[in-house]
Formats: C-alpha cells, structure tokens, sequence
C-alpha cells in the first residue's frame, strides 16, 4: 500500500492513536513504612500456633500501634465472623489512642462491618455475653477488676477472644494482670500479642525480666535492619526518629534529700519516690529556677517542650512560673479533670498558644504530639522503663511527620547504664534469647 502511494506520489496518511496506560499505581489511606511491614508478617508467623504468645519490640516513636493493627486486620480478613479481638492498655490515653487507631484501621483495611467498644474511663460494656463479634478497647485495671466481680461474663468472652493484645507488655507479668491475660487466653486458637518499646520490667532485677521473656515464651519480633547492628540507628538515619541530642544538667540535691537503700530499689522499679523526697526537691529553690532558666532558652530557640515534674503539685508551681515569666505554658496532671485535660493536650498539641506542658503521671505513653521537640525530664528515675518513655515523646522523625532532630534534658539525671535510644533498644536482648 506505501508502494503504490509512492507510485501516485500521494503522502500516507498515518492515524494516531492513543495510547492507553497498562498499569495504575495506588496507596492505600492505611500504609505501612517497610520496616513495619516486615515486623506485621514476622507477628502474623508467629501468632500461626495455638494458644502463640509474641511480643513485637520497636523503639519508641517507630509505629507500634500501627504496625500491631494492621497485623490485627490482615489476620480478621481471613476469619470467619465471631472473632473478638481485646486491647488491654492502662491508661486513659492508651485506650483513646488504640480505639482512634483500630476505627481507622478498619475503614482503610477491613472487608465488613466491624464494631469496636470501649470499655475504659467513663465508658462501660453492660454485659460481656452479647458481645459475639468485634474490637474491645478496655483498660487494664478495670477489666481486671470485672474478672473478679463479673467472672462469669470475662469467661462466657473467652470463648470467642482470638487475640489479646497487651499494650506496654513489660506489666504483663504482674500477678493481677497475668491472671487476667491466662483467663482471656482460654480458647486454644487464642493468642496473645504484647507490645514495647522496652521488653524488661526493671533494669536490675533480671529474675523479672527473664518471667516476662518466659511469659512470651521468649518469642520477640523487633526490628532487624540489613546494614545497621541497631533499628534505631537505621530509623534515625532515615528520618523516621528524630536524631536525639541528650543533656545532663547537673544538679546535687541538699544534704537532707537522700534515698535508702529500700526506696532507691522502689524507683528503679518505677515506683514514685518517697513523699519526703518528693517534698524536698519540688521545694529547692535553685532546683527550681534551673529549671526554669533553661526552659526559657528553650523557648527562645524553639522549643516545643514537654516537661516532666516530680510531683501534681510541681507540675502546677511550674507551670505557674513560666506563665509569670511569659512563658506559655500549662499543667495537665493524674488530678485534671478528664474534659480539662483534653482541651489542654488538644492547645498544646495542635496550635501556637502553649509552648511547655508540665505534667506529672500522665503523657508519658498514648500521647501523640509531632511539634515536640524537646523532652524535659525533670523527675527522678532509675527504671529504663519510664525514662525511655519518656524520651519518646519527643522521638518522632520527620518521615513521621515529627522533626529532624529532638533534646531530652534530664536533670539530676539517674537512669543508669545507657543515655540513648539505641543502647536502649538492645539492652534486654541476652534475656529474650538464652536457653
């Protein structure tokens, strides 16, 4: 044909066509980062026994809760109806936060209607039997209290509970919560997924960090990383944890301001330390004004501050302080009222009108806040626990919608041992992994 239009020399006239895309590229509103993918399927493989126990292990600010409920959707998609998954966790922030994650997972993952109950603070499921399918939410103590009053209910739940998931998993061995966790685990295709960023219960009792390992029949998912002896350093590199800059500020106590051997040994464990204590450093005046010094050059850097305080009442001085100095800052503590303490996270959290939050007994797990970029440790402790908690308030990279680079200010400053996330991070490793 091309011939013959040469021969009458009339040009060919070629059709374009258009060309169609072979592929389209999508993201689900729900996704995970690759590391926490390969710690979902490294769960979902062991939960695969019956009556499996796991603890998934990832540092502070690295995605959990997220990681966990995706793992908790994957595994229900498979399953027929009359699966009940129970979240346990001990605080009021915990709970929010879990219930928040679970709705969003489902929407974004979930394959039918789905219901999730809370059962925790001020919220209460009236009976246990009629619920046949579902997400619990509940908090710890609370639902341990109704496996005494209401066990006939806890145990008729059993039946149809296919995964108990243990946030802040280092309290799992307590006696109460134990028995808790082996009465929901009575169904043989049950398991139980604990979580942490820390898997030991103190720093120098080893006897009770092996019970927990034991607990978790020593199967522990963390996050291994080709290329990197520690996760936190590959998470760090990569911007999903703020690179963390670690302060002491020096300061020794009176004379008449000394632990026994006996209360030294309960702060380790994480107990709060003695009232006389308690009383005496709130009171020191050059305590006190180091503090707040350093909080005000904070501020003027930058500083998007979390502070914590030794005490209810320290926090409230503190937070008084500043404020007179023109510092904006609030206190939120154990003894504000729940409503109250909402509308302080929610200022500090997501405007420009608080710049320090002093609190005491609350914020130091469940609380989301990505402008944090300074954690000010301003009370004792010994427990690896709680300080590594309290670190990762501040933790979260900018790949996590965090910041490039965070501060922990830590005065007096007695978490012995290790003074990064990374030291942290492996520190109960021998533990999880001997005979």
């Amino acid at each position: 044909m091309a011939t013959l239009h040469a021969y009458f020399g009339v040009p060919v006239e070629v059709e374009e066509v258009e060309e169609k895309a072979s592929l389209a590229t999508t993201t689900s509103s729900y996704t995970l980062f690759p590391h926490q993918r390969r710690a979902s399927l490294a769960v979902r493989e062991k939960l695969a026994p019956r009556n499996a126990r796991v603890l998934l292990h990832m540092p502070t600010g690295a995605g959990k809760t997220r990681t966990a409920m995706t793992t908790i959707v994957d595994l229900l998609r498979g399953l027929p109806d009359g699966q009940v998954i129970v979240w346990l966790a001990h605080s009021e922030e915990l709970c929010d936060q879990a219930f928040d994650e679970a709705v969003k997972a489902w929407m974004a993952l979930g394959s039918r209607e789905f219901t999730v109950y809370r059962h925790y603070a001020d919220y209460r499921i009236a009976d246990f039997r009629e619920i046949k399918d579902g997400f619990i939410v509940a908090g710890l103590q609370l639902l341990y209290r109704d496996s005494l009053s209401r066990q006939g209910e806890v145990l008729d739940l059993a039946k149809r509970v296919k995964l108990i998931v243990m946030d802040e998993a280092h309290q799992a061995t307590a006696p109460t919560y134990s028995h808790l966790l082996n009465l929901l685990q009575r169904r043989p295709a049950a398991g139980i997924l604990g979580l942490s960023a820390t898997p030991g219960r103190s720093l120098k009792d080893v006897g009770a960090d092996l019970d927990l390992a034991k607990f978790f029949n020593r199967q522990k998912v963390r996050l291994d990383v080709e290329g990197y002896e520690n996760p936190v350093n590959y998470l760090t590199a990569e911007g999903y944890l703020a690179k963390t800059d670690f302060v002491q500020l020096p300061f020794k106590p009176k004379g008449d301001v000394k632990l026994s051997e006996a209360e030294a040994a309960r702060l380790r464990e994480g107990f709060d330390l003695p009232a006389r204590i308690i009383e005496g450093l709130a009171a020191d005046d050059v305590r006190n004004l180091l503090i707040v010094n350093t909080v005000e050059s904070e501020v003027a850097a930058g500083g998007k501050i979390i502070l914590f305080a030794i005490s209810v009442d320290h926090a409230g001085l503190l937070a008084s302080v500043l404020r007179l100095r023109g510092i904006k800052a609030a206190a939120v503590t154990s003894s504000t009222p729940a409503e109250r303490r909402r509308q302080i996270i929610q200022r500090y959290r997501e405007t420009d009108e608080l710049d320090v939050l002093c609190n005491y007994g609350v914020l130091t797990t469940g609380f989301d806040a990505p402008k944090t970029n300074v954690a000010f440790i301003a009370r004792p402790t010994s427990s690896v626990v709680l300080y590594s908690q309290m670190i990762g308030r501040a933790a979260r990279g900018t790949r996590a919608g965090g910041n490039a680079a965070c501060r922990v200010l830590t005065v007096v400053d007695q978490a012995p041992g290790f003074r990064s996330l990374a030291e942290g991070f492996a520190f109960w490793d021998d533990i999880w992994e001997g005979d």
